[in-house]
């Protein structure tokens, strides 16, 4: 009779799962016929996360009596789930600071107990939560352990692109040839007759559940003699200029084109399998915001900052580069379709680690 009641008790704990997380069983439909329905309860403990393989933040323990298993499922403070464990004692890493919800109910031979639920408060972010190789990871710095993370355009051989498919810029990102234009040697020259204005920019991405992308122009800004749109419906000199400028008297000059010099913007991530190259997305948010050449958005080319968000495929990424000198990079690959043909402009910008 006993290892009659414990195979009973084993198939009720597992439709006891289902009814967790949300089957329509009640507790006379599972509970056995000779058992007490459990008492569900729990305490939790925050841990300190101490690396990428220690990442876990917080401790969940069932502290039920009559219970064989414990079931949990954790919100944010939005409502959405975080996931569902199983198990009297769960750790669990989080990624963010915050209050979020963990519910409970306690399984057994007599069926599944009430739902418990308490509010448990993160106190701060966890970058260890993030995987190294995750495009967050990547992009925030916090893969690497960082709270934030600067990247530049690299100074490279067609480290911007305009070509027909994302594939063709690959091809010559990866040594091929053939971009109907493509940064050349006179545009990556460091003597002052490069595009300098473009290569001294920076955008630092810091690690949040609201992360910011903050860009520095370096109060500078390159002019292509009048080559893109923009420059072309510039006043006189300028739209016939080409070469680096101060980008505060610029846009002191012409004030629509304020929004794309510096300052601070959100940004959201979507990880793989997200965009066409299915490595992922990075959405710039608010008006005048990019990560490349500020004109170049979804679908157009700007001739004064309108579009409040600009999304960029992620094209290639590549880790743990080592530079002539020994210091050690990574490189994103972005691009974005700029016409109504889908034509792409793609982007290289490198973060030393």
């Amino acid at each position: 009779m006993r290892n009659i009641m414990i195979t009973r008790g084993w198939i009720v704990s597992t439709v006891l799962a289902g009814c967790l997380m949300g089957g329509s069983c009640s507790k006379q439909d599972t509970a056995s016929l000779n058992a007490g329905i459990p008492t569900a309860s729990f305490i939790y403990n925050e841990l300190t996360p101490s690396s990428a393989s220690s990442a876990d933040n917080l401790e969940l323990i069932s502290t039920s009596t009559g219970s064989m298993k414990a079931y949990w499922t954790v919100l944010d403070d939005q409502g959405a789930s975080v996931g569902e464990y199983v198990g009297d004692t769960v750790r669990l890493a989080l990624t963010f600071a915050g209050d979020y919800t963990v519910k409970m109910a306690a399984g057994g031979p007599g069926g599944l107990s009430d739902t418990v639920q308490q509010s448990v408060h993160i106190a701060q972010d966890n970058t260890y939560a993030v995987g190294s190789t995750t495009l967050l990871g990547i992009l925030s710095g916090a893969g690497l352990g960082k709270k934030e993370r600067t990247w530049v355009p690299d100074r490279v051989l067609s480290t911007v692109i305009v070509w027909d498919t994302y594939a063709n810029a690959l091809g010559q990102i990866n040594g091929g040839g053939g971009a109907w234009w493509a940064f050349g040697p006179g545009e990556i020259a460091t003597d002052g007759s490069g595009r300098d204005g473009y290569f001294d920019d920076k955008f630092t991405f810091t690690f949040g559940k609201t992360g910011q992308m903050i860009y520095d122009d370096n109060n500078t800004v390159y002019l292509d003699n009048g080559g893109s749109g923009w420059t072309k419906a510039l006043p006189a000199p300028w739209n016939s200029f080409q070469g680096t400028t101060s980008s505060t008297a610029l846009y002191d000059l012409v004030p629509a084109l304020k929004p794309w010099g510096s300052g601070t913007f959100g940004y959201a991530v979507s990880a793989a399998p997200a965009g066409e190259m299915k490595l992922g997305t990075i959405t710039i948010k608010g008006k005048g915001g990019h990560f490349g050449l500020a004109d170049k958005i979804n679908g157009a080319e700007e001739v004064t900052p309108t579009a409040s968000s600009v999304t960029y495929d992620v094209l290639q990424i590549d880790t743990d580069k080592v530079d002539d000198n020994g210091v050690h990079y990574d490189v994103l690959s972005i691009g974005v379709h700029y016409d109504a043909s889908g034509d792409v402009f793609t982007f290289m910008l490198r973060s030393d680690r």
